[in-house]
């Protein structure tokens, strides 16, 4: 998503995430899997939970719950895995539900609070159907580990 194009010609991914409920642009998100055997790495930074391989792809995996020091998820049926473009690669995001996919009207989205949010990990905020849905900046969420 560009920062020129209206958010409401743009289909989000919507997902939680320690129940909050957080979504990305459709345009950010390669693939959704169901999660897979994930292989850990020695050394590598704390929020990245291992990696997989996806069609003879080694893919990178993080742990949202690690990379935005929540509480240890708990592991059932509908977590899953959302690939998405990084810079040069593909890269995993292990999400407790894919809610659906859907556009926010513009309106109902607002800039982030003026609290200092982590990192400014959010573009915004998106009203919907009596809920909050947060809109995260991806590059941030990906290139800010530990910063």
């Amino acid at each position: 998503m560009t920062n020129d194009q209206p958010i409401n010609t743009v289909q989000f991914v919507v997902f939680s995430v320690n129940g909050q409920l957080c979504s990305l642009s459709i345009e950010e998100v390669v693939e959704i899997l169901l999660v897979p055997v994930i292989t850990s790495i020695p050394g590598i930074h704390e929020t990245i939970e291992g990696v997989i391989n996806l069609r003879g792809n080694i893919i990178p995996v993080i742990n949202l719950h690690k990379r935005f020091q929540l509480p240890p998820a708990i592991k059932h049926k509908k977590n899953r895995i959302v690939i998405v473009q990084g810079d040069n690669e593909n890269i995993g995001l292990i999400v407790e539900e894919v809610k659906m996919v859907t556009k926010f009207e513009e309106d109902n989205v607002e800039p982030p609070p003026g609290v200092q949010l982590e990192k400014d990990i959010f573009k915004g905020f998106a009203k919907f159907d009596g809920q909050v849905i947060g809109v995260l900046d991806l590059k941030k969420v990906l290139y800010s580990l530990g910063a």
